[in-house]
């Protein structure tokens, strides 16, 4: 373990002088500085060692956030590494930093990265102008879809402090939804005012969304809980139906899976640790690989619910699964209905 306390005193230091753990230790006694000098390097070779165990490396991080010197560790700790909880220390620990270079690579990555690994990522980011400026660059070249940022997150660009990256983020992001869904969302707006039968609505649930959501005890879950159907509007379910990829729950992003021996899997991401990644597919089904198996696992960058639903249901009908997926607990007759939740 190390000397925390002490080392914790001398980062506090520099975080309220906002200057580098280097200004504070050259005013130090020269044994002191010798100490701190092995300490640091002491916490390098600790964070890059595959034998040690994760809080280690972990702890071992933490030491080299105010170390101007580790910028490149943590860049490379960021990226290739085995050990989510270590790729997160560093991420973190990146995010204290004014270095920028390091944020072209590892959001050249972001395709290939995993939710947990996404959203810090993502955080990070989004923490400075600079590094925001830097995520608009990627967005606007493709190489990541504004799909697979989460509304809080386009939000926040959208009124972001600094001026250059709010007038950015309004030219790329303030109409994201494609013409063709905009038509289709503007025909189905009739549904809101027809007559409606929640029962006929069952049945088409039942065939089009139980491979992937479950309400009461009808379906499989795998895409996000709708069947709490009292927080949102009938208007808000229908577009979250013909409009699945406005904005995507990060833990919902559709994954593509690329095993050494040619196998090609496509799902989200249910669990992953440091030695496997398991995917869940429509219908409830896991495929649980090895990361030595992996040749690559590729985000999709949309949901699992794909676009075009509303060429398989007629207008009677979605009308009829929106009234379904608003009243069903009341269907039974075992809850009352309220005005408020009709």
């Amino acid at each position: 373990k190390f000397r925390r306390a002490g080392l914790a005193r001398l980062f506090a230091e520099a975080a309220r002088r906002g200057t580098s753990l280097e200004v504070i230790r050259d005013g130090l006694p020269e044994k002191q500085q010798a100490e701190l000098n092995h300490l640091l390097d002491q916490a390098r070779k600790l964070a890059l060692s595959q034998t040690e165990m994760e809080e280690t490396r972990v702890d071992a991080i933490d030491l080299l956030v105010f170390h101007s010197d580790a910028g490149q560790v943590l860049a490379r700790l960021s990226q290739d590494e085995s050990s989510t909880a270590v790729r997160l220390a560093a991420i973190d620990a990146l995010a204290t930093r004014t270095d920028l270079e390091p944020w072209r690579e590892i959001l050249s990555r972001f395709p290939l990265e995993l939710p947990a690994v996404r959203r810090r990522m993502l955080d990070a980011t989004l923490l400075r102008p600079e590094r925001a400026l830097l995520l608009l660059d990627e967005i606007e070249a493709g190489r990541i879809r504004h799909t697979e940022l989460e509304q809080g997150r386009i939000n926040l660009l959208l009124q972001y402090g600094n001026v250059q990256v709010k007038d950015r983020a309004q030219k790329l992001l303030a109409n994201i939804v494609t013409t063709d869904r905009q038509a289709v969302l503007a025909d189905y707006q009739a549904v809101l005012t027809m007559d409606s039968d929640p029962q006929r609505g069952r049945q088409v649930f039942s065939k089009q969304c139980a491979t992937c959501h479950r309400i009461d005890n009808i379906g499989v879950d795998v895409a996000p809980d709708i069947s709490d159907s009292r927080t949102k509007t009938a208007e808000q379910y229908l577009v979250d139906i013909i409009q699945p990829n406005r904005a995507i729950d990060a833990n919902y992003v559709n994954y593509t899976l690329y095993t050494e021996d040619g196998q090609i899997v496509s799902g989200i991401v249910a669990t992953e640790t440091s030695t496997f990644v398991t995917l869940k597919q429509a219908g409830g089904k896991t495929a649980t690989f090895r990361r030595e198996e992996i040749e690559q696992l590729r985000s999709n960058g949309v949901s699992l619910m794909p676009e075009g639903l509303e060429k398989q249901i007629s207008h009677q009908q979605m009308a009829d699964l929106i009234a379904f997926i608003k009243n069903w607990r009341y269907l039974d007759g075992r809850t009352p209905l309220s005005n408020t939740d009709q």
